[in-house]
């Protein structure tokens, strides 16, 4: 085929694709050298990056002028899977680390002045990026795919561009003529293997068992729309499909839809947070954590997804997808002395993946990943009873026996000390208890707990920030003005505690400032009466 100037339309290869079919990313990289092709990149539907803020799954970096590569030490590392920058020279490595997927197949052209043109081609499958994500994964210049058409015949035309343009290529997929899991069947034999499907009529299906689900309610209907679909309309997306595939599917869209999803519009931040609570419990959690599941961090590390967790009553229902390091997981409202110890263990060591066994499946919990317990239990003892009247802003000690004794209903009946130091070691505990507040940092040594005398009721949240969390409760999900600027408080903050710089001022309503006069500064407040330097005889 002769070179052309960039006037090859994608449907050229759209025509030259149909009845063939594009793979799914291969296990390993496919890889060829040959002479130059008869398209060039000009003939690629590319276009530039959006001015807007659009979100993309698949863009091109062109990088020209390039150095001949070592192609012997680029195909050894790319087939070890890795593709980082200790590893593979510029422009084949990644130009930013991040914590991201991507497919990336490329071409190398020569040039006549003795360099090459490095393509690359780069398919992020799990989530979408921006303008500015995309610029610090490109060392050349970035462009976006131009898309004509059914999605699924663009992709098979694209690779076939790719293939086209002849020269050094690594590529992720394949097209071909016959689907690897087709089977040959003789000319007399009859009946449906869904083998035979392209995977545009595989989509076409699921969307629409995922659409009609809704209004299967009952088991009744449920059987006559199998019936109708599988048997009687031929004109039905799932026609003839296995009852099985169908089946399990229709049992697949009940049981996600009562799992934990993502809550991504909770808009409080450490900057609503009570600042004896912050100081007191807050701050020493802080510095105990080696990865921090908040809004700064996630944009450090260049994703775009919403800051968010999942809440739920039981480990069941985290199943679904697994755990990720930006999203805490908190198990809350639930009863920990039903769940096993070994669960407790795992959920708390996060520096280890953790795979729990559930009735319907498992859930998962990766490692370095923010994990909370919260729950109503714990025993009022007759060494706190004694307490709750003591001068604000003491803070009191008690012994690991005291500490053991409060805590004691969060572990199930029987539990050993071995398997209760096991949690302790992992997890900071924090407890209030009337107008107490407890804190114990995780240790496995058996210390004496400090407990901060708050004059009243303990309260985590600030007079305003307890009237934004009613508003949520309420379902008034909007956005508070002050969002931004408390996220961008609350990553200074973040940053300065873990640098041990001094810290950014809060802004906080402090309630009680004898409290807090006494716990930061050493010495009672000129208005309050002195507090026993020692804690009372128990």
């Amino acid at each position: 085929m002769a070179g052309r100037g960039g006037d090859v339309s994608i449907e050229v290869g759209i025509e030259a694709t149909k009845g063939m079919y594009l793979s799914k990313p291969l296990p390993y990289p496919s890889w060829s050298d040959q002479a130059v092709g008869g398209m060039s990149i000009m003939d690629l539907p590319l276009q530039d990056l959006p001015r807007d803020q659009a979100m993309l799954k698949h863009f091109v970096d062109v990088v020209t002028d390039v150095p001949p590569p070592d192609k012997t030490a680029i195909e050894t590392a790319i087939n070890a899977g890795t593709w980082g920058k200790d590893k593979l020279p510029t422009p084949f490595c990644l130009k930013a680390d991040m914590e991201l997927k991507l497919v990336t197949q490329f071409v190398v052209m020569d040039q006549s002045n003795g360099k090459v043109t490095v393509m690359k081609h780069m398919y992020s499958p799990d989530m979408k990026l921006g303008k500015e994500q995309i610029h610090q994964l490109c060392h050349g210049t970035p462009y976006t795919l131009k898309w004509q058409g059914h999605a699924m015949n663009f992709r098979k035309g694209f690779q076939w561009f790719l293939e086209q343009l002849g020269g050094w290529q690594c590529r992720q997929y394949a097209l071909s003529h016959v689907m690897t899991c087709q089977k040959n069947r003789g000319e007399g034999s009859k009946g449906f293997h869904i083998s035979e499907l392209t995977e545009e009529e595989v989509d076409k299906g699921f969307a629409f068992i995922q659409e009609e689900a809704g209004n299967l309610a009952s088991e009744w209907k449920r059987i006559q729309w199998i019936t109708k679909n599988l048997h009687i309309n031929a004109e039905s997306p799932i026609y003839q499909w296995p009852v099985a595939i169908v089946e399990k599917s229709l049992h697949a869209i009940r049981t996600d839809g009562v799992l934990a999803l993502p809550v991504e519009d909770f808009y409080l931040t450490l900057a609503d947070v009570d600042v004896d609570v912050l100081k007191f419990a807050v701050n020493p959690m802080l510095k105990a954590m080696t990865t921090h599941a908040i809004g700064y961090w996630k944009r450090k590390m260049s994703l775009t997804s919403p800051a968010s967790y999942r809440e739920a009553s039981e480990f069941d229902f985290f199943r679904g997808q697994p755990g990720r390091k930006d999203r805490p997981d908190i198990h809350d409202d639930g009863r920990l002395a039903e769940e096993p110890i070994r669960k407790m263990k795992g959920f708390t060591d996060v520096g280890c993946t953790m795979l729990t066994r559930e009735r319907w499946g498992a859930a998962k919990f990766v490692q370095g990943q923010l994990r909370v317990f919260v729950c109503n239990d714990y025993t009022y003892t007759e060494w706190a009873e004694r307490q709750q009247d003591t001068v604000s802003g003491t803070v009191l000690y008690m012994t690991h026996e005291q500490f053991l004794e409060v805590i004691s209903p969060v572990f199930p009946k029987g539990t050993t000390t071995p398997h209760i130091m096991a949690v302790l070691k992992r997890a900071n505990i924090l407890v209030n208890v009337g107008k107490l507040m407890i804190f114990r940092r995780a240790t496995q040594d058996e210390i004496t707990v400090p407990c901060l005398c708050t004059g009243n009721t303990v309260n985590y949240l600030k007079p305003d920030a307890q009237t934004k969390y009613i508003r949520y409760r309420d379902s008034m999900l909007s956005k508070p003005s002050s969002f931004e600027a408390d996220v961008e408080w609350e990553a200074a903050y973040v940053d300065a505690l873990l640098a041990g710089k001094n810290l950014p001022r809060s802004g906080a309503t402090i309630i009680n400032s004898g409290a807090v006069h006494r716990l930061f500064h050493g010495e009672p407040n000129v208005s309050s009466t002195a507090a026993p330097s020692t804690p009372p005889a128990v």
